[in-house]
């Protein structure tokens, strides 16, 4: 199995699996879900996926994605603007 595609919540998630440049030789599932313009490599791929427990695990990385797109940003100052560590004062 190379390509799934089905509907959820009014979208319409594609996967497929294809290798990354970032790991040669290993396939993942990427998914593009309609609307978005990004594709997310979501998990490997495994020799035991089918249709049937693939599609409740692409939903639920989806949905973990939403979470965390939706929890409110936070802002670190970039190490370089942080305050200079005081040097402890001998007693």
């Amino acid at each position: 199995m190379d390509f799934m595609q089905f509907e959820d919540d009014g979208r319409t998630l594609t996967c497929r699996s294809a290798s990354s440049p970032a790991t040669p030789g290993t396939n993942w599932w990427w998914l593009e879900v309609s609307g978005e313009n990004q594709r997310y490599a979501a998990f490997r791929t495994e020799p035991t996926d089918t249709p049937e427990n693939l599609r409740p695990r692409i939903v639920a990385h989806y949905a973990h994605l939403l979470a965390e797109r939706a929890r409110p940003q936070i802002h670190r100052p970039h190490w370089s603007g942080r305050p200079k560590a005081v040097a402890p004062t001998e007693g």
